[in-house]
């Protein structure tokens, strides 16, 4: 049986993003209003060049600090690790846990952002579940 691919589990819903040039309480009324923790930080000049991440952590820290107005540059993620939408869900899970993050930007093969997998896709989805467990199994069996 092939293995799950990650954009098997995307369901069409892309991405939601802001410009570096945004504040942080802009960004936090865009994750409120989408129901979102997590924003792709793309170029303002190229929408399909990911430049940071944004998550609800960042912002939290962001208003305990009274950096509300920041820009969202100031505090975003720099290094975003991405994972391919042909890549298989246990790659997408491994890379989560050895860099601590519960969001990947999903790239295509060009690079260009399609979309985001959460550890809650990974967890909630039935079939994603499955395929991680025969992953696991296949990888480890000997």
């Amino acid at each position: 049986m092939p293995y799950m691919k990650v954009g098997d589990l995307l369901k069409g819903y892309g991405f939601i993003s802001v410009t570096p040039d945004k504040t942080v309480r802009e960004a936090a009324k865009v994750m409120a209003n989408k129901g979102i923790g997590f924003l792709v930080v793309v170029d303002s000049s190229d929408p399909r060049k990911v430049v940071g991440v944004l998550s609800e952590r960042d912002i939290i820290r962001a208003l305990a600090s009274n950096k509300e107005d920041a820009k969202v540059e100031e505090l975003m993620t720099k290094d975003v690790v991405t994972v391919k939408d042909t890549d298989t869900l246990y790659k997408a899970a491994k890379l989560m846990r050895e860099h601590g993050i519960r969001h990947l930007v999903v790239v295509n093969e060009d690079g260009i952002p399609v979309g985001v997998l959460s550890i809650r896709d990974l967890t909630y989805e039935e079939g994603a579940l499955k395929a991680l467990a025969e992953e696991i199994e296949s990888e480890f069996s000997l």
